[in-house]
Order: structure tokens, then sequence, then C-alpha cells
């Protein structure tokens, strides 16, 4: 798979995500290998599983953390168009989506949305679905935890190359953020990064700035945005 080839080549084993959710108390490392093998995942359930195609869009509606990334970034593998909407954002407002990968909490939100299927993501930090954590699957709803896993960890279709479709003008820097909102602040923090052959510690739920700084500290962080 191409997308991530410039990583693979260089250095597949050193932390290119890292994500700290503060409400639960977990951190994360992803590898290119690692983030690579979760792309080819979601790129093949993707067409697989949901029968997608080039051109297709799925709308995500998840709070920050490595799956909603993975998503994004199997999404970007397949072709499919990604749109980010928390219903507080016009981020392709008013547009057909094919998919839409969201919580149990929110799923009733996107009820209006005809024809859409409706993937069901946890926050288990460990990827786990709704029912491998006890929660009740929604009738006609897809479990993405269990379901994802199926699909094997080669892409076999033709991808970008990450290198010629993001253009960035950072240098390989070690970021730290709290999190996007939208499609601009994704690429920004997470596909830009990669992009320039660097890496980003995503820090997601609520922390003051000693703890970001505490952060930055022990990742070796070398940007801050």
């Amino acid at each position: 798979m191409e997308l991530l080839a410039h990583l693979m080549s260089t250095d597949p084993s050193s932390p290119r995500l890292t994500v700290y959710d503060e409400s639960q108390g977990s951190r994360l490392d992803f590898s290119a290998q690692t983030l690579d093998n979760w792309t080819a995942k979601v790129g093949n359930m993707l067409l697989d599983e949901l029968d997608l195609e080039e051109g297709s869009a799925i709308l995500l509606a998840l709070p920050v953390g490595w799956q909603a990334a993975a998503i994004a970034l199997g999404a970007l593998a397949a072709g499919v168009e990604t749109r980010f909407d928390d219903r507080a954002s016009t981020d392709g407002d008013g547009e057909e989506v094919d998919v839409v990968f969201t919580s149990v909490e929110r799923a009733a939100e996107f009820a209006d949305l005809d024809g859409a299927d409706l993937v069901l993501v946890t926050d288990d930090p460990f990827g786990r679905g709704v029912t491998e954590t006890g929660g009740e699957l929604p009738a006609g709803a897809i479990d993405f935890g269990p379901t994802v896993r199926f699909y094997g960890d080669q892409f076999p279709h033709p991808t970008p190359a990450l290198t010629e479709i993001v253009a960035t003008d950072l240098g390989p820097e070690r970021l730290l953020t709290t999190g996007w909102t939208d499609r601009a602040g994704f690429s920004r923090q997470v596909l830009e990064p990669l992009a320039a052959g660097g890496s980003t510690v995503i820090v997601a739920g609520l922390v003051d700035s000693a703890r970001l700084d505490e952060i930055a500290s022990a990742e070796k962080v070398t940007k801050r945005l």
C-alpha cells in the first residue's frame, strides 16, 4: 500500500500516532506498521462490507481518538471522501453520505439520513465493539470493532501516496495537539505530520495546561498546535 510507504520504508516501528484519552487514563502508540495495518482493514471493510467505491462519502461523527483517525486513513486509501460532522459544524451539511460512523449515544441523531448505513464505534481504548463492552447494538447497525477485525491487514488496491496528496510546511516534527474538529484540523494534525515524516501526540479529554506540559516533556514534543 502506497499511502504510508515513505514511513514503512524508512522507519516502520517508531511511534507515529500517540493517543492519550484523559477521561479513561489511557495511552496508546501506533507505529507506521500498525497504522498501515489498520488503514488496510478499514479500507477493506469500506469496499467489501459496505460496498463503497471511489467517490462515495462517509460521515465521521466521532470524538477525537485513534479509531476516528484509522477510519479517516482507511477512507483515504479507498478513495472515499470523509466528512467530519459534530452537528455543530457545517462540514458536509446538507450533503448525502453513504455511511455514518458514530457512537451508540449519538446514533439517533442520524436516523434521518435515509439510505446511509450506520456503523457504531465505542470509546474503548483497545477498539472493542459495542456488544464486546456490554452494550446493545440497535437493529440494523454494524458493530465496528468486531467487523473491522475480520478484514485483512493487506490492501490489494491502488492507493495514493500521502506525500503526493498532502502538502505541508512541517518538518519531521513531533506535534502535540488536543485534537481536531473538522477536515482541515485533521489534515494539519495527523496527515501533514505523517506526510512530513513526523508524528503526533493527541491528548483527548479535558486537560489543563500543566498536564499538557507534562505530556509534552515526556513525549519529547518539538511543536505544539
